[in-house]
């Protein structure tokens, strides 16, 4: 055990498909981020769900191994959270899941959605077009499945939504998630009682809007830790009891955050794992319905997805250049003939990073050429989900003046380089930006964008102010300016590259 503390004022919790994690901030700005792997998963009815009981002892071992480094959580701070899109709790009459909670990943409510986008009037204009993995969608098949659950059924929640309420004992529907699950008004972030009304009897009593908590607004606080004398939430309520919780947020929320959307003028380009595009407009924009669309505090945000960046090369690195370095893979990109370079295209979803997988395109290539061509190749998808993104947004005011690049891949000179000359003609009027902010959170963007909810509860300022004052970033400088020709010829003119 640490000697010297540091004594905790905020944390982000972060519950994805895979790990369960804390960032934590000290009183002093000191930060840390700790986590354990993700456990519950199970299937349930052919889909993804997870067992949400396993949660107060996750935290608990994360927080162990923050108080191993010297953290302390005895004086109550603010904490929030960032889960799952869509994940979905059906609680029963004594606050526990009656069901494993369906995922994302669970696609079960296509015939409900189809019903709700078609046969209810006026319901998808009034919460936006539903998609099967929504909650609207969801909840109805589930209680499809089991027509029992009904009886049982004490209250529908976002999976945040029900560990704030085991901790608070205040039961509330973070607008966050709520408002990209066909629940409330697109308007006014209210729960759309009447729509779902009529959603409920055309789906025979399966969308009951009395299931549904008061919403509740993603800065908000929800209440304070209590004391739950549950065995398995005592030990964790004892430990943090006194701490404000936070409204829970969805991840692609929390995300956006954490990469550091602020403004409606700036496009956040994520390269990570998956690479994000991410912007904020106002919530009355008119719009062309290409991107997702999700809550963001005051206003709208929009995504737009590459699902494999970071894993597209990874895999590549794996299966072609195993044990060399990235900075030995960069310097090698560097000394490619971009005239031989061949596009390479991105692998399918369900392909892993670990897998055995080739590009016969790339054996006749040399190793520079081949790292040059899988670099570049996800540069240009970018560009072209970025050149979407930038025509999302109809009519006046659509201009973008700032890009922050941030993710593991934005440190490649190549990528870079490529991201910069496509950008001076998709946004001449913009400039570029490298996110370089340090230490123990710099990749944790999701757990990051929880933080900064806490941290904007706890400061009484907007969550975009917290962020301007946290973002470290820098003044994007060009990276390989003799083939800056070479790489503009490429997206403007070569059929293979060319961004038109």
């Amino acid at each position: 055990m640490a000697t010297n503390y540091h004594q905790a004022a905020c944390l982000g919790w972060v519950f994805s498909t895979t790990e369960c994690g804390i960032a934590a901030l000290s009183v002093t700005g000191e930060e840390a981020y700790a986590s354990v792997e993700m456990q519950g998963q199970a299937t349930w009815h052919d889909w993804p769900t997870h067992y949400l009981q396993h949660v107060p002892e996750m935290i608990e071992t994360v927080l162990r191994k923050l108080q191993q480094h010297g953290w302390r959580f005895d004086q109550p701070g603010f904490l929030s959270q960032s889960w799952r899109q869509h994940d979905l709790a059906l609680v029963g009459i004594d606050d526990e899941p009656l069901i494993p909670a369906p995922s994302w990943q669970c696609n079960g409510g296509q015939r409900e959605a189809r019903v709700l986008n078609r046969d209810v009037v006026d319901f998808a204009k009034i919460v936006g077009r539903v998609e099967p993995r929504f909650v609207a969608a969801k909840l109805p098949w589930v209680l499809a499945q089991l027509p029992g659950l009904r009886k049982e059924l004490k209250r529908v929640v976002l999976s945040g939504d029900w560990v704030a309420g085991k901790l608070t004992d205040k039961w509330r529907l973070s607008a966050s998630d709520a408002l990209c699950n066909g629940l409330l008004c697109q308007e006014t972030k209210q729960l759309a009682t009447t729509a779902l009304r009529q959603a409920n009897r055309q789906l025979g009593g399966r969308l009951n809007p009395k299931w549904f908590p008061d919403p509740i607004a993603s800065q908000a606080v929800v209440g304070r830790v209590r004391t739950n004398r549950q065995a398995t939430w005592t030990p964790l309520t004892q430990k943090l009891k006194g701490w404000r919780v936070v409204a829970a947020l969805g991840d692609n929320h929390a995300t956006a955050a954490g990469c550091g959307a602020t403004d409606l003028q700036t496009l956040v380009v994520s390269l990570g794992t998956s690479g994000t595009i991410n912007r904020i407009v106002p919530t009355s924009t008119s719009l062309r319905g290409k991107a997702a669309a999700f809550e963001y505090w005051d206003h709208r945000l929009l995504l737009m997805m590459l699902g494999q960046c970071a894993s597209w090369y990874n895999l590549f690195c794996n299966n072609y250049a195993a044990g060399l370095s990235h900075k030995t893979l960069n310097n090698l990109a560097k000394t490619a003939d971009l005239n031989k370079i061949r596009r390479v295209a991105c692998p399918p979803d369900q392909v892993q990073t670990q897998d055995t997988f080739t590009w016969p395109v790339l054996d006749r290539l040399a190793q520079p050429e081949q790292v040059a061509s899988v670099q570049f190749s996800i540069a240009r998808e970018m560009l072209q989900r970025m050149k979407a993104m930038h025509q999302e947004v109809k009519g006046p005011n659509a201009g973008l003046k700032r890009v922050i690049l941030t993710g593991g891949l934005s440190q490649a000179p190549l990528v870079r380089a490529v991201l910069s000359c496509g950008l001076e003609r998709l946004l001449p009027q913009s400039t570029v930006w490298l996110n370089h902010r340090p230490g123990p959170l710099a990749v944790k963007t999701d757990a990051l964008g929880a933080l900064y909810n806490a941290l904007a509860a706890a400061t009484k300022t907007t969550v975009p102010q917290v962020i301007e004052k946290q973002s470290k970033l820098k003044k994007c400088r060009p990276t390989m300016p003799d083939q800056k020709k070479q790489i503009d010829a490429l997206l403007t003119s070569d059929k293979d590259w060319s961004l038109e």
